[in-house]
């Protein structure tokens, strides 16, 4: 089978400073994914995933720990969504309910100063 070459956006998320891990893994997964969902569904996105980093995760990097896996990441959640084309994802964002709807909800948990974006090419 011939395999895709597709496109994924990753975010290194920080959650905001005045929300608990819980309530931000909460929000995002029972808030905020069921609001962008059926967008990123409208526009043909190929998938979408969270982990989130949390104090119960966070040891067990000790157990992995070497020279080699000494820079730790800090980051609260990674977030990876999948598509076709760049321009799917331009449209999505340029969407009235995505504009209203999608992009305030940001501030109410994320720390989008501090986060991480990147674009990269993904095989399927």
């Amino acid at each position: 089978m011939e395999s895709q070459q597709l496109l994924a956006l990753t975010i290194c998320g920080y959650k905001k400073s005045d929300i608990s891990e819980e309530d931000y893994r909460h929000y995002m997964t029972k808030v905020h994914a069921p609001l962008v969902a059926g967008l990123m569904e409208k526009y043909g996105f190929v998938s979408w995933n969270m982990t989130h980093n949390t104090s119960a995760t966070r040891p067990e990097m000790a157990k992995l720990y070497d020279p080699q896996f000494a820079n730790v990441a800090d980051y609260d959640a990674i977030v990876q969504i999948v598509f076709k084309d760049v321009d799917d994802f331009v449209r999505m964002k340029a969407d009235p309910h995505f504009m209203k709807s999608v992009t305030p909800d940001h501030e109410k948990f994320a720390d989008t100063k501090r986060s991480k974006y990147v674009t990269h090419l993904r095989e399927e």
